[in-house]
């Protein structure tokens, strides 16, 4: 749970005031896959990052300097992105420490983030990443966003989500506010993967690669229905014909869609049980995997 009145001012940049959810577009992706479309030129960023359903961004500080130098990020929150590897690297799972808090305080920036992926070798490199970062992200009352993905395989389901969810408890036994999960490959594990964690921590659901609008927009429903916190989704609106579009009709879902879908629970806001979302009672045939 997030504490101290700087953590929550800077962590609420990133929420919609009345849904209390949140649309965070991270545009780290050129450190780890290069010039990608979408993002391959600060000129197409700009035709897209003013739209008012992003609540907030995802940048390294070399991009996050030259947004900020256009005046392209007001009104929305700003989170740096602490740790990387390129995809061609030797070991592309490691993600380095490449910048430090005190650079994120000079840029002004509202939240860090850091990408740790557990291959199955690096755990004790995962945890001695985290818990630095978290310690040094707590002098300077900072919320720390922690993208979290499991690259050990499994072809059961249930030691998957059991697995998941204990890497999950890692993160927030190491101070983590916020989490970034790869959407279930299964609607009915949205609330398994879930439970007992988000009325204490923020949890934001990846896009990954590009789907559907169906199915973006199923996942959209599904994150406000179960009590998640938002998307965090890059390439699923950046590399879309029409990324404006796209991010209306997210907005909708997510953002001002009240009647259907309760606020979220998250670190700030405690509704009592019988208030709480409820699982739908049909499942939808969509899948996100």
């Amino acid at each position: 749970m997030m504490d101290g009145v700087a953590k929550r001012l800077r962590w609420s940049r990133f929420l919609h005031k009345q849904s209390s959810r949140g649309i965070i577009v991270p545009i780290d992706h050129g450190l780890t896959l290069g010039p990608i479309p979408g993002i391959d030129d600060v000129s197409r960023i700009e035709g897209w990052i003013r739209h008012p359903g992003i609540t907030g961004v995802i940048a390294h500080k070399g991009m996050v300097e030259r947004l900020g130098c256009r005046g392209l990020l007001q009104g929305m929150g700003v989170m740096l992105h602490l740790n990387g590897m390129p995809s061609s690297a030797q070991a592309p799972d490691r993600k380095e420490r490449l910048t430090s808090l005190e650079a994120a305080v000079r840029l002004g920036v509202d939240a860090v983030s850091l990408q740790i992926n557990f291959d199955g070798t690096n755990d004790g490199h995962n945890l001695t990443l985290l818990g630095a970062v978290v310690d040094e992200a707590q002098r300077f009352g900072m919320p720390v966003l922690t993208m979290l993905y499991d690259k050990v395989p499994s072809a059961e389901d249930d030691k998957r989500i059991t697995r998941l969810r204990h890497l999950m408890r890692v993160c927030v036994e190491l101070g983590t506010d916020a989490l970034k999960l790869a959407a279930p490959t299964r609607r009915e594990e949205v609330p398994v993967l879930l439970e007992g964690f988000q009325d204490h921590t923020a949890i934001f659901f990846a896009g990954g690669a590009v789907c559907s609008d169906e199915m973006l927009l199923a996942l959209a429903k599904d994150t406000a229905a179960f009590g998640a916190s938002g998307l965090c989704v890059g390439r699923n609106v950046f590399q879309r014909e029409s990324v404006g579009d796209i991010l209306t009709r997210l907005q909708k879902v997510l953002l001002e869609d009240l009647e259907s879908a309760p606020p979220s629970i998250g670190p700030f806001f405690h509704l009592p049980e019988t208030a709480r979302p409820q699982p739908p009672s049909l499942w939808s045939e969509v899948r996100f995997g």
